[in-house]
């Protein structure tokens, strides 16, 4: 006979593994997902980064912009060249 505290115990191992299954199987689908865009010439490295970017909420965003900026400016001094 389980007690009260066993069924719960179970039923909430019971639900992370099922959602550990669902993460397995969205991991292999995400993983052939950016095969598919590789094989057709995107570059996964830059795809990862522009998804990353884009999901950002407004306040990240304009954080990660200001920083690109700063970014360029830097390696445009050591560079030498004239910030557009």
């Amino acid at each position: 006979m389980l007690t009260k505290t066993n069924e719960l115990l179970k039923r909430h191992a019971d639900r992370i593994g099922r959602l550990e299954e669902e993460r397995k199987a969205l991991s292999g689908d995400i993983k052939d997902a950016y095969e598919t865009a590789k094989s057709e010439g995107f570059t996964v490295k830059a795809l990862k980064q522009a998804i990353k970017i884009h999901s950002m909420d407004q306040d990240k965003r304009a954080k990660h912009d200001a920083e690109q900026t700063d970014l360029e400016i830097y390696l445009a001094q050591l560079e030498g060249r004239e910030i557009q």
